[in-house]
């Protein structure tokens, strides 16, 4: 289906030009935390303190490789089965060639089952390089079952979904994909709305003296929020964090009880202060509507995903190399189309360039993430003009959290989605802003 599979892929690349436009227009881009910018802030280094300087270098050397190969193992495997014609064969025998759906969700779930577990033994190292610096202490059974719950939900959502995508292209030959392309974004909308409150699954706590603290600084922010809660999470990991998710009515701010911990241990108004610096940071998110900015470029980008994996399986060329026959077009059109868009065999595809996709989405999700994050710190500088109590947050959480200080330049450009502890202390003690 030579003008389907064209009209998709065309489809694919307009969603990814109305992304960037979106980006381009609506996010305050900021040279000093773009891909080239300067990672050396002597002063700041200075503050953070040799000792916690170096346990915190000796914790990135440890676990940048195991979360890297963590990274790409899952899109490793799926185009590995791709491109090597003995493992999409292994893969295409899986299910009855009688029954086309429980054959293409068996062999996505097979596929999606290997790829979970090719990342296992990665996600373990990290685990154990996290554990040994101290920032896991939950058993390794309830990691393992935690790990376990996550890939099982990919399996079984990912199947589901390229069964149902593969089944409606049998069904509807000409008019499947805008549908498919429709049913990524809403997913994605979904699932990066929902994926903050995650944190609150292991359990919350209201905590009177927060939400007052909250709602005054929202009053003095301009914004409402309805929901202050404290995710238990200090008897998984110390690291210490604040979440805004939500629209609306839902709006949430989620505070860790490791930040209350760590407030505790500074004592007075050292953690009062800091408190409030990281809970004016998630309101400035709110007051600009960042959740919202980032909840529609992602299901933006992956719609384009879906859409591009739709023109592969619609491909006459890519049904040519999975095996599939292209029969010539009964209604005369030239060059022909391919009568199998729905074929089991086109699984592998679609799942692989899902995955590919969505590692290769990281960068760009990565740099407009830095983008934002240094607005509201500034933003939240100004709201509780206290730069020096901004600065020690920052010395604190990358001391607490072991946040990379001087990464690689590779790292920070593909990887980090804030702003380096020194680039933000720099910022709030103005360091940037002498620089040539």
């Amino acid at each position: 289906m030579a003008g389907g599979s064209r009209a998709a892929f065309l489809t694919g690349l307009a969603l990814l030009l109305l992304g960037a436009a979106l980006a381009a227009a609506l996010i305050p881009w900021d040279s000093a935390v773009a891909p080239w910018a300067p990672l050396d802030f002597p002063a700041s280094l200075q503050a953070v303190g040799q000792d916690t300087a170096l346990a915190i270098a000796d914790y990135a050397a440890a676990a940048w490789l195991p979360g890297t190969l963590g990274l790409l193992a899952a899109p490793a495997v799926a185009a590995a089965v791709v491109l090597i014609p003995a493992l999409r064969a292994a893969l295409s025998r899986i299910g009855s060639a009688w029954r086309p759906f429980p054959r293409s969700l068996a062999q996505g779930a097979t596929l999606l089952a290997v790829a979970q577990l090719a990342a296992l033994p990665f996600d373990a190292w990290l685990a154990t390089v996290r554990r040994d610096y101290a920032l896991l202490v939950e058993p390794w059974t309830l990691w393992l079952m935690r790990w376990l719950g996550y890939a099982a939900l990919t399996v079984i959502l990912g199947s589901l979904a390229v069964a149902l995508a593969l089944a409606a292209a049998r069904r509807w030959p000409r008019g499947w994909w805008p549908g498919a392309v429709i049913a990524g974004f809403a997913v994605a909308a979904v699932a990066s709305l929902a994926v903050p409150l995650t944190y609150q699954v292991e359990g919350t706590r209201s905590a009177p003296d927060l939400q007052a603290r909250v709602q005054e600084l929202a009053q003095r922010a301009g914004v409402v929020v309805d929901r202050v809660v404290v995710a238990e999470t200090s008897d998984r990991s110390p690291v210490v964090n604040a979440t805004v998710s939500g629209l609306g009515p839902t709006r949430t701010v989620t505070v860790f009880d490791t930040l209350l911990g760590t407030s505790t241990e500074l004592g007075g108004e050292t953690a009062s202060a800091q408190v409030d610096a990281l809970i004016a940071h998630e309101l400035v998110h709110v007051r600009e509507n960042d959740v919202l900015l980032g909840t529609l470029l992602a299901a933006l980008g992956a719609a384009a995903v879906v859409a591009f994996a739709a023109a592969a399986t619609m491909s006459a060329r890519v049904q040519r190399v999975v095996g599939i026959e292209v029969a010539a077009d009964p209604d005369g059109e030239p060059g022909g189309r391919a009568t199998r868009a729905g074929d089991p065999r086109m699984v592998p595809v679609a799942v692989a360039i899902v995955l590919v996709g969505a590692l290769l989405a990281i960068p760009v999700g990565v740099t407009t993430s830095r983008a934002l994050e240094a607005r509201a710190d500034r933003e939240a500088i100004k709201l509780t003009g206290d730069p020096a109590a901004y600065a020690d947050l920052m010395i604190t959480l990358a001391g607490t959290n072991k946040s990379t200080l001087q990464p690689p330049r590779w790292r920070y450009a593909l990887l980090m989605t804030h702003p380096t502890p020194l680039q933000r202390i720099a910022a709030a003690q103005g360091e940037d802003s002498a620089r040539p």
